[in-house]
């Protein structure tokens, strides 16, 4: 997520026109749900296996996507690994790497996934400033991608929005921001979060979009937050509010999850208990 000029006062005047009912709607009964991996048997785990893709230097260090299949080959985690001396050698300029995924299996509707530094974070100010990393995991290709152009946030004194999704297509209590950052798309923050709550942003789970069509899904922390994991031995997945709807077939995850390995040192950032939904 990239600077949005003036989104701040923008979001905050759309949340109280918004009127949004927070209400969680109900799972289609056509979904077909996976086991839930963070309460998974030590026999179930043992039977999944994991795909990697190719690493990809990373400041002083490497990272990698992954995806994990369990032993009918359906995929139930996806993910990347980042190197522990990647995250403590960003550096001062923004960057951004591409992971592709294991050419071994696929997970429609996933294509590819992108990580940016953000040393001095972006707007909203105030809320989203503290340096952070995105991860972006794409339901479109790096071609389409690059098609997607810059769309002013004001015009005039006036809030410009990119086209929103249908209803049902965002979870309960997303909020869309103006405007479009290039090669990207627009980006609809959660709420409920913290961050807009009177808390301080750490971590947070963005829905991104283009012209009506949700296009990625976004886990935002801080570096401060993953250094603050070093001394955990243990990890909660992060529940994920789902739309009620999707347009495209696939795996969808419930839960995402950011932790750290010391053996070897890495951070692992996952989308969790992946969903197979239909379109609709």
């Amino acid at each position: 997520m990239k600077q949005l000029h003036s989104f701040a006062s923008l979001l905050t005047k759309g949340l109280l026109l918004a009127g949004i009912a927070l209400v969680v709607p109900a799972c289609s009964q056509r979904e077909e749900v996976q086991p839930d991996l963070s309460t998974r048997s030590e026999s179930a785990a043992k039977t999944e296996k994991t795909f990697y893709g190719p690493a990809v230097p990373l400041g002083q260090g490497v990272g990698r996507a992954w995806v994990t299949v369990n032993a009918a080959g359906t995929p139930t985690a996806m993910g990347v690994d980042i190197s522990a001396r990647s995250v403590a050698a960003q550096g001062t300029a923004p960057t951004e790497h591409t992971f592709r995924l294991p050419q071994q299996v696929a997970v429609p509707p996933f294509d590819h996934i992108e990580i940016g530094w953000n040393p001095n974070g972006h707007e909203p100010n105030n809320i989203y400033t503290l340096p952070h990393f995105d991860l972006h995991f794409y339901m479109i290709t790096e071609a389409f991608q690059a098609t997607i152009p810059f769309l002013a946030p004001v015009v005039n004194g006036a809030p410009v929005f990119d086209l929103f999704p249908a209803p049902g297509y965002l979870p309960v209590a997303y909020q869309m921001g103006p405007g479009l950052v290039p090669n990207m798309g627009a980006h609809s923050v959660d709420v409920l979060a913290p961050e807009f709550n009177g808390g301080v942003f750490s971590k947070t789970f963005i829905y991104g979009s283009y012209q009506g069509h949700i296009t990625f899904l976004e886990p935002m922390f801080t570096l401060d937050y993953l250094t603050s994991l070093n001394n955990q031995t243990s990890f909660n997945p992060i529940p994920i509010r789902p739309p009620q709807y999707v347009e495209r077939a696939g795996y969808y995850p419930t839960s995402y999850t950011i932790s750290y390995d010391d053996s070897p040192e890495q951070y692992r950032i996952s989308l969790n208990n992946l969903v197979y939904r239909l379109a609709r």
